[in-house]
């Protein structure tokens, strides 16, 4: 049940408990570089009420803390009702900066970010492995981030990703939490889909650099020497290249985005009876009969993104990496 849920200005003034008087509220967590998101619906305005975009909004269900944040979007209604949208405090990294960084780490930059949009943060597990210095012009602050976590977790430093936690916007190492629980088709799962495509699927790559000589090009090959070729057909991917590259780098780089592209994509969907630990960025073990069939184990697997219908029947719909 809803414990808690305060609207209140964000520059001070009166706070309001809606606890008895919102509906439809939702809350989505996701570790692909976005925001926390609360949806609610307000039925009854108490006397003297009137939200605004910036309100403070936090959010608790049976004593857990589960959102604070700002209101970016409403909809006030004839009847008098209001729909809300809500982001916590990821959402002040979609803007877009330039920034320059030194030699230093990850949780270094994470902080100089942090501190300049004035946000309460958090290393809760600070890389040891340094970043090469770094120029980023015009580009988001969750994008500078990204690339400094991809080059973290590819000199096996490990794998990093962002959370709001209650109003601190916080540094993780994933899994954050590896949960003891199980689900399954005998416990809280009560619907899946397993969903495997080749769409985005590569086994041929070739890399194209306009060479000296106008009107001339240089294309480097790349075929997969498994067996996706005469499973899947022959599936084409072209990179323009413009960099000095000699024969052997655009070889290598040829080479590297086959290993990337040469596979189908997973995607498994869970719906459950909700928990509030099954949230983005935690482990948990799945236990589905059937879906052993195609290879999805009993075993621990990363939730990705979670979404949680909190009501009376409380569920949570599940993005696992697999």
């Amino acid at each position: 049940m809803i414990t808690k849920f305060i609207v209140k200005p964000r520059s001070g003034g009166k706070a309001y408990n809606l606890k008895k008087l919102v509906t439809s509220v939702k809350y989505t967590n996701d570790m692909n570089y976005s925001a926390g998101e609360l949806t609610f619906d307000i039925l009854e305005v108490a006397d003297g009420f009137a939200i605004h975009n910036g309100d403070v909004v936090m959010f608790e269900w049976s004593n857990h803390k589960i959102f604070k944040g700002y209101v970016f979007k409403y909809d006030f209604k004839k009847d008098n009702s209001y729909s809300v949208t809500a982001y916590d405090g990821l959402r002040y990294f979609k803007s877009s900066d330039s920034m320059v960084f030194p030699n230093n780490t990850l949780g270094q930059r994470f902080n100089t970010i942090c501190g300049y949009l004035g946000l309460s943060h958090k290393v809760v597990s600070m890389p040891g492995h340094k970043l090469k210095a770094e120029l980023d012009d015009n580009k988001s602050y969750f994008n500078m981030l990204k690339s400094g976590i991809d080059a973290t977790r590819k000199a096996g430093a490990g794998h990093y990703f962002l959370r709001d936690n209650y109003g601190t916007v916080e540094l993780r190492k994933y899994p954050y939490y590896q949960l003891k629980m199980m689900i399954g088709d005998k416990s809280l799962v009560t619907d899946y889909t397993l969903s495997r495509s080749i769409d985005q699927a590569a086994n041929v790559v070739k890399v194209v650099k306009s060479a000296t000589k106008k009107g001339q090009k240089k294309v480097t090959t790349e075929t997969a020497s498994g067996n996706t070729v005469k499973k899947w057909g022959k599936l084409i991917k072209v990179e323009q290249n413009s960099s000095k590259m000699n024969a052997a780098q655009m070889k290598q780089h040829a080479k590297d985005i086959l290993k990337s592209v040469n596979k189908q994509t997973n995607s498994l969907k869970l719906t459950a009876i909700g928990n509030v630990y099954l949230q983005a960025g935690n482990s948990v073990i799945v236990k589905i009969k059937d879906l052993s069939k195609a290879g999805i184990g009993t075993k621990k697997y990363l939730i990705s993104k979670s979404t949680h219908n909190f009501g009376d029947d409380y569920t949570v719909d599940l993005e696992m990496k697999v």
